[in-house]
């Protein structure tokens, strides 16, 4: 959760083993130019190249990210250009789970997942929640399983 230009954005990721591979490959060049810098003991335009890609595809990793507006929700991905926009009062149920979310609503009938870290997702959920035109439900699917963090937040609030 980052508030960049008086907006929160609440950060999310793929799937587990997608997040995976893809920072393993975000961080391949990196190693393949140090290991450049060790044999030619000298700093060339190929590993100044290697690390820009670098940086390039941290930036791609890091763009996925959800933004609460007054009547929809803005769903960003690493694509920067296939920004969705889905109408709050269009989404009907919520899933919540200890690793993800998954949204229900008129452009995901059987859902779409994203995996959200704890405190993040806790102050999405509880915004989106108390945005007037959301008229859905969020139901916590394992909060039986593990620690509820929902019950944690608020005993610690006092």
């Amino acid at each position: 959760m980052i508030k960049i230009f008086g907006r929160i954005r609440y950060h999310w990721q793929p799937e587990l083993s997608w997040s995976i591979i893809y920072w393993s490959l975000a961080i391949t060049p990196a190693f393949l130019a140090l290991s450049l810098i060790l044999e030619r003991l000298r700093i060339s335009d190929t590993i100044i190249q290697l690390f820009v890609l670098v940086i390039v595809m941290f930036g791609i990793g890091w763009h996925r990210y959800f933004v609460i507006e007054e009547d929809h929700l803005k769903i960003a991905s690493a694509n920067p250009f296939a920004t969705k926009k889905i109408q709050i009062a269009t989404i009907s149920k919520i899933e919540v789970t200890y690793l993800f979310i998954k949204l229900f609503s008129q452009e995901f009938p059987e859902g779409k997942i994203y995996y959200i870290r704890k405190w993040p997702k806790k102050y999405f959920i509880n915004a989106l929640a108390l945005n007037p035109r959301f008229q859905g439900e969020i139901v916590l699917t394992d909060h039986l399983i593990t620690q509820d963090y929902f019950e944690e937040y608020y005993a610690n609030k006092d």
